[in-house]
């Protein structure tokens, strides 16, 4: 039978899991220096040594946290984006999904956002490769829009910049029980980046 985390019943929540659920909390509330192998271990009712039978290291831990998110929005955010029919559409889908990526994976994002620093350089490159893809995604479809006229940007590198900063900014300060559900935030939060284009929505 597979192992499980402290205080959850077998087969409820895999220890991987639960060390990576306790990791992102951990860094999150208090930064990945100043985590200690001890305060991981105890979160889910393992022995600093047992820790180890599961995670090569803090490090790797941090770098698989990262990387599975960068993973996770760019799948959904092409999938989405793939979907659309035009130029406009595939703007806002882009725009659409990170806002609400961002929203629902508040912790992870921050995480992500603030400890690249803590990442040795393979590590690094990996996640920022990563960055890289998403950006160009959002990059290559503020040239199509400039090219049909529908969007008017100076600079679509800049506008990229901006975009993707919109999108990673909401993990700062969206709450679920905030003045506005996630819809109507990701509206306004459309009607400010890209006011000329328009999408049906339901």
């Amino acid at each position: 039978m597979a192992e499980t985390s402290r205080g959850t019943r077998a087969g409820t929540v895999p220890t991987a899991l639960a060390i990576r659920n306790a990791a992102v909390e951990l860094f999150y509330r208090q930064g990945f220096e100043a985590t200690s192998q001890r305060q991981l271990a105890d979160a889910v009712g393992l022995q600093v040594a047992s820790l180890y039978n599961h995670i090569k290291s803090k490090e790797q831990l941090l770098a698989s946290i990262m990387k599975d998110v960068m993973e996770q929005l760019i799948a959904a955010t092409e999938r989405a984006v793939q979907a659309a029919a035009t130029p406009e559409e595939r703007l806002l889908v882009f725009m659409g999904e990170g806002i609400r990526f961002h929203a629902e994976h508040r912790l992870e994002a921050l995480v992500g956002n603030t400890e690249l620093r803590s990442l040795s350089d393979g590590n690094r490159e990996t996640v920022i490769e990563l960055r890289d893809r998403y950006e160009h995604l959002l990059e290559s479809i503020l040239k199509e829009c400039v090219r049909n006229g529908s969007v008017q940007v100076p600079d679509t590198k800049m506008a990229a910049f901006a975009g993707v900063a919109i999108c990673v900014h909401v993990a700062s300060w969206y709450r679920e029980n905030g003045r506005l559900p996630l819809d109507e935030v990701i509206g306004s939060l459309l009607a400010a980046y890209a006011p000329t284009a328009t999408l049906e929505r339901a």
